[in-house]
Parts: C-alpha cells; sequence; structure tokens
C-alpha cells in the first residue's frame, strides 16, 4: 500500500509541471503570452528578474542556437528540450562559461557584435541536464530588466504557461459583443454594441459581421488572451482564429484581428471574428470567413483559454443578402509615393501629399498585412525614411534593402505621415576609459545607427563594441585585458542614411 502510495504521490508530481521552472528565482510575470504590442503580438512570458539570476535547462536537451543583437531579445538562447520543443530565453546578460566563450570566439571572427548562428544537428551541439545553469538574466536589448521566455514548437509560438502549474480552472470572461454591417468602414469600426445582460438580438437586410471584447483572468495574476475564438451558425463553424498561437512563418494578420483604435484606448482588445473584405465588392465576389449572409436562426460565439475552458454566448441573429456600397477604390499613389502590397489593404488605403510628405489614411488606421511605401525618389548617401511624431518629430525608418541602391521603399503597418529626410551629419563617437576597460558613447540624432557598420580595433587587434540601442553605446570587450597607459582605437559606423565614419582616437587607460 505505501508503495503504490509513493507511485501516485510521484505521478502527481510529474503531472504538476511538463517542464522544470527555468528562473528558480521568480515566478512574477512583468508580460503575457500574446498580449498585444504596438506592432506585434507577445511570443512568451516576462518574468522579473534583477540582474543577473541564473536560468536553468527545464528539461535534458541542447543548444540550438545563439543570437546577439544590440536591440530586440538582446542576449538570447535557443535551447532544444527532450520532447522536440524550443525553449527561447531573451534579454540575457551573458550566457554560462563555456557558451559564453563559443560567444565571444564567434564575435571576434565577425568581427562584431551582433551574430546569429546555428548548430547543425544534436551531434555537434553543446548539451547540458536538466536544472543545469545554461545563462544569467539581464537587461540587453529593449526594455529593463527581466527574462523573456518562449516554448516553441518548431515555428510556433506557444503558450508557455500550459506546461506548469498551477492549471487554469476560470472561464474566460466574455466582456462585450458587437456587431458590424458590411457597408460599414470596416478597418475602422468596432460596430454597434450589444447588451448582453438583456436578451440581445441582431436583425439586418446587410450580410453582418461579429467582434468580441474577451480575456482570460487565469491563475498567473495576469489576464491572459484567450486560446482560441469560434463562431458557429446553426452549429456549423463558420470562423476560427487561435490568438495565443503565433506561427511566426505564416499569414501575419495581427492588425486583421483588432480593431486598432480600441486597442491603442483600452485594457482589453477589440477583436475581429471577421476577415477583413476589399472595398470593393461585387455581387458575385464570396464573403472572407465569418461574414454571416442570408441566414435566421442562432449564432453561438466561443471562447476557450488555454486549459480548455470555454465560454459562450448565443444570440438570435437575421442577415440579409442586399450589399450597398462602401465607396470607390482609393488611390494609392500620390504624386511621387505608391503603395503596393495586400490587395484587401491597398483597396481601403487613401493616399494623399502633404508639401513633401505622403499621409496614409490616419494614426488610428492599421492595415491587415504590411504594404511597401515607394518613393521616386533615387537613393543617395544622406536620405532616410521616416515617420512623423508629433508636430516635429521624425522616427527614423530602415529602407527596404535592395540589389542596387536607386530604390527608397519601406514597409507601412499603419497610418500616418511618412516622408524622405536628409541627414546631413555622419554619427558622432566619444570614447572614456573607466574601470581599466574602454567605453563608447555612439549617436546619430538624425537617421540613427546601423548598428551591422559597428566595428572596432585596439591596438591593431579586433575588439567587440558591444552596442545597445539603450545605451547607445557600451564597452568594448577585447580578449585580453588592456594594461594602464596609452591605446589606439580604431573604430567605424554607419547611420541609416548611408553616411560612413572613421576614427583612430588614443584613449588612456590611468
Amino acid at each position: 500500500m505505501a508503495r503504490i502510495l509513493i507511485l501516485l504521490l510521484v505521478a502527481n508530481l510529474a503531472a504538476a509541471e511538463k517542464y522544470l521552472w527555468p528562473l528558480p528565482d521568480s515566478r512574477t510575470l512583468t508580460g503575457g503570452y500574446a498580449d498585444s504590442r504596438s506592432d506585434h503580438f507577445h511570443g512568451g512570458v516576462d518574468l522579473r528578474a534583477r540582474t543577473p539570476l541564473p536560468v536553468i535547462a527545464p528539461t535534458d536537451g541542447w543548444v540550438e542556437r545563439i543570437a546577439v543583437n544590440p536591440g530586440g531579445y538582446g542576449l538570447t538562447l535557443y535551447f532544444r528540450l527532450s520532447d522536440g520543443m524550443t525553449a527561447v530565453f531573451g534579454h540575457l546578460s551573458r550566457y554560462e562559461s563555456a557558451l559564453q566563450e563559443v560567444v565571444r570566439d564567434s564575435q571576434l571572427v565577425a568581427g562584431t557584435y551582433r551574430i546569429d548562428f546555428s548548430y547543425a544537428d544534436e551531434t555537434s551541439a553543446p548539451h547540458y541536464g536538466a536544472g543545469d545553469v545554461l545563462c544569467y538574466t539581464g537587461a540587453t536589448g529593449r526594455g529593463p530588466a527581466h527574462l523573456h521566455f518562449e516554448i516553441r514548437d518548431g515555428a510556433v509560438q506557444l503558450d508557455p504557461l500550459k506546461f506548469y502549474k498551477p492549471a487554469d480552472t476560470q472561464q474566460p470572461v466574455i466582456v462585450g459583443v458587437n456587431w458590424i454591417r458590411l457597408s460599414e468602414n470596416i478597418p475602422g469600426s468596432s460596430g454597434q454594441s450589444l447588451a448582453l445582460n438583456a436578451s440581445p438580438r441582431i436583425s439586418s437586410d446587410e450580410p453582418l459581421a461579429l467582434l468580441i471584447r474577451t480575456y482570460d483572468p487565469g491563475p498567473w495574476g495576469r489576464n491572459a488572451v484567450p486560446s482560441a475564438l469560434r463562431v458557429f451558425v446553426d452549429s456549423e463553424l463558420i470562423y476560427e482564429e487561435f490568438p495565443a498561437q503565433i506561427d511566426l512563418q505564416g499569414p501575419q494578420d495581427i492588425y486583421e484581428q483588432l480593431v486598432y483604435r480600441e486597442f491603442k484606448h483600452n485594457d482589453r482588445d477589440v477583436r475581429r471574428l471577421f476577415h477583413w473584405t476589399a472595398r470593393e465588392l461585387t455581387d458575385s465576389m464570396p464573403l472572407p470567413a465569418g461574414w454571416i449572409d442570408g441566414f435566421s436562426g442562432k449564432v453561438r460565439i466561443e471562447v476557450e483559454d488555454r486549459n480548455g475552458n470555454i465560454a459562450t454566448v448565443s444570440i438570435p441573429v437575421t442577415a440579409g443578402s442586399t450589399r450597398r456600397a462602401t465607396g470607390l477604390r482609393s488611390s494609392t499613389a500620390a504624386n511621387s509615393f505608391s503603395l503596393t502590397g495586400d490587395d484587401v489593404g491597398l483597396s481601403w488605403a487613401e493616399v494623399s501629399t502633404i508639401g513633401n510628405e505622403c499621409r496614409i489614411n490616419d494614426e488610428d488606421f492599421a492595415f491587415p498585412a504590411k504594404l511597401v511605401l515607394t518613393s521616386e525618389t533615387d537613393f543617395e548617401p544622406g536620405l532616410y525614411w521616416y515617420k512623423r511624431s508629433g508636430a516635429a518629430g521624425k522616427s527614423p525608418l530602415w529602407r527596404i534593402p535592395t540589389d542596387g541602391y536607386s530604390v527608397m521603399s519601406c514597409y507601412v503597418l499603419r497610418g500616418g505621415t511618412y516622408g524622405i529626410a536628409v541627414d546631413d551629419t555622419p554619427p558622432v563617437l566619444s570614447l572614456f576609459a573607466v574601470g581599466g576597460k574602454i567605453k563608447f558613447k555612439l549617436t546619430d540624432d538624425d537617421s540613427a545607427i546601423d548598428d551591422s557598420s559597428v566595428r572596432s580595433e585596439i591596438d591593431g587587434e579586433t575588439a567587440i563594441p558591444e552596442f545597445e540601442y539603450e545605451e547607445n553605446g557600451g564597452s568594448i570587450w577585447t580578449a585580453r585585458s588592456l594594461s594602464r597607459g596609452k591605446h589606439t582605437v580604431d573604430f567605424e559606423a554607419m547611420n541609416r542614411a548611408g553616411l560612413y565614419k572613421s576614427w583612430s582616437v588614443s584613449v588612456t587607460i590611468p
């Protein structure tokens, strides 16, 4: 009997958490999985972490990939777990000692701080056991000190909390349901609200679609997005979306799922339960998924969370088939500017010229897919794209790389004012010695620094400038400790406008 009890206890313990928790010193969430951010869904969870705390291997496994970036995830580790999943850890301060040597050797070979390499297979990769220290928390990349933690199945980012206790036993919460007619301004409208506590009913002589405001309270002290949203018409599934399953190689239709105006001003997103239609929609064109056409009966909305808990609401609906015009196709060209890309997004794009700038819809307008904005202006060093921010601010944008240098194109995700500016000043560098190391400050007030161009040598030997966007600089790492006295620092960098500059400076370490 005692043996049976022990076996039961072991079985329950094994079921409690599939993996070891990667950060033993913290379980406090500061960011949730699939949180809506300004230009993406958050692909993992963020854990509060002072620096440096040890990060351990959730299972036996091997190092799949190492990436070091000045922005984004900063120092990142991709660790293949024993079940084939991949754990991703971001914003690290350093790797464990053996991996740290590999990283430094790779940086010296590349000559840059930014590196990204993968091991070809399991046989050549470093292996670690469950509970072994892999790396340490930090504040590299974007944001304050914290650990970004993901679980991936191939290229699909999964909710990592699904693999841990406490289990989620609470139903999702449906805050409200809205509906929209086909002829209404689909991209910007959040529709008409229904009173869910007063036997709601919808009637329209046009096709219609639904929107929902919902969240999953969960047991982790932080609201999460639902795992699945479904719409049934007389028990037939007509729309299904998985907001908490992010396929990095699939359609990036983030904005199609959200009403951007509501997302910006509310804590709980308004989500579309339908796909956009083109602005010009003839009677012969089929309606996209989620639209209800020529129907009278019950429509059921179903919201499912990470652990399979389901909340539903049923609404009597009468939807006609009358199609009313939503307006003529807008121009996607304005003098020297033009847009190309997703056909549905283009059909709603309204492009106008204001002086030397290009206005695309308004700030609250978000397209379902990236569009490419192109200018007839030929590229030459000193020109860069920007998006207007405020009355006088300019946020520099990356130019889309091309085989030649003649095309000025950039990606457009949202409405706003865009233009091309002139940056006639190359980057500015400051060097100084602190604590036996040489540190640097690298800035560019107009077009910003192109971090891939940042390189350095000290006394003729390759050195690694650890360029961090948050500080616009950092330390210059060398394979050997620097002695006291004078050292010659050769440094080079370029800004996004293509202006290059090199320096040769003497720095004295006291």
